[in-house]
């Protein structure tokens, strides 16, 4: 028999749905959502998110590869799968027979991929990702309109989808999430004055979504929001959206140090009087960053515990002189609420100065996924 998981990461099926129900009343009828389940679902675990957001009527998933969008195929998901990341010339076949939409950035691809389609006796659908200031991939916006003209000749290949991505919807002030969706929109409108034909615009991610309403179009492709992870650079207190996800391990070992005592790696952390530290059997394997050595807490009995020292790769170390009783077995929160006290991923994301989505995806697989209905 194996031995039990040394932390586990527990996931609220139920809040996931509650957010996409609080996102879609935010939104004009006409608009649909794809939510994002690239990268296992940001660590969550992508099929069982994908068929909870099935569920819920969801008009389409977004992946961020072939391998990713098949997984979801053979686990049974037939709703339509969009992948984001340019694909590799070698994995088109793949995507055509699971019926997967891809993201197009240039005619050479479109033409391969329209060769695949017609030996397979099928059409295939493509989204076309225009370049508005991402400068990541997409066809550049100030050509877009003759080059998707051009796809339009290749055989078996259906422009279903025209979207662009925001390099800044998280920080609205600057005004640059403004001037790509201006600049989208007369793209668009340049496509319909050529009598391109498509399906579908859409172009806003959670941020801007939230911030930036007018980029709503026909479709957002929400991510960190559906987590409960508020996509700003601080959650507001009245946050509607419910964190998705908590992960939590135990204490294995109690010492009493004394004052002068150096702890972990590098000696970073010196205590000035005697502490108590207790060790977690989690580390940077697991995902937990290195970044929020001696910066961040974990949650015992209701109570912060800041992490003192370097974060090791099995190891963090936690002081908990401050909480009486405290004892190896106990349950140690590094995300999530306990005794009214919360621990969120905005709060680790600030801390270690790492963006929302590293913590949520950094998580491993050595950490035990249990799902809340």
């Amino acid at each position: 028999m194996a031995p039990a998981a040394l932390s586990k990461l527990t996931v609220n099926l139920g809040h996931y749905a509650e957010n996409l129900r609080t996102l879609r009343a935010r939104l004009p009828q006409t608009c649909a959502i794809m939510p994002v389940v690239k990268a296992d679902a940001y660590g969550l675990g992508a099929v069982p998110i994908a068929r909870r957001a099935a569920a819920e009527g969801v008009a389409m998933l977004a992946v961020g590869s072939v391998a990713d969008g098949v997984a979801l195929r053979e686990a049974g998901i037939e709703l339509p799968i969009l992948v984001l990341v340019q694909t590799r010339d070698e994995d088109l076949a793949l995507a055509v027979r699971h019926h997967l939409r891809l993201s197009i950035s240039d005619f050479a691809t479109a033409e391969r991929l329209g060769d695949i389609a017609r030996r397979a006796h099928t059409v295939t659908h493509i989204h076309c990702e225009i370049d508005t200031g991402m400068g990541r991939q997409g066809f550049l916006v100030d050509q877009a309109a003759g080059e998707l003209r051009n796809l339009t000749r290749i055989s078996h290949v259906d422009i279903e989808g025209v979207y662009t991505h925001f390099a800044t919807a998280d920080t609205p002030a600057d005004g640059f999430a403004e001037t790509q969706l201006r600049a989208f929109t007369q793209l668009v409108r340049a496509l319909d004055a050529d009598g391109v034909p498509y399906e579908t615009v859409h172009a806003a991610n959670s941020a801007a979504a939230l911030f930036l309403p007018n980029s709503q179009l026909d479709m957002i492709r929400p991510g960190l929001v559906t987590y409960g992870v508020w996509p700003g650079k601080e959650r507001p207190s009245d946050c509607p959206f419910r964190p998705v996800a908590s992960w939590t391990t135990n204490i294995v070992l109690i010492r009493q140090l004394p004052a002068g005592a150096s702890i972990s790696y590098g000696r970073t952390y010196i205590a000035p009087t005697p502490q108590r530290i207790a060790a977690l059997p989690i580390g940077y394997s697991d995902g937990y960053p290195v970044s929020l050595s001696n910066k961040a807490d974990v949650l015992v009995r209701g109570k912060r515990c800041p992490i003192r020292g370097r974060v090791t790769m099995n190891e963090i170390l936690i002081d908990v002189s401050h909480v009486p009783g405290a004892a190896p077995g106990d349950k140690a929160t590094l995300i999530g609420a306990e005794a009214g006290e919360t621990i969120t991923v905005e709060e680790l994301a600030a801390t270690g100065n790492l963006v929302q989505h590293r913590i949520l995806a950094g998580i491993g697989p050595r950490v035990a996924r249990d799902y809340i209905p």
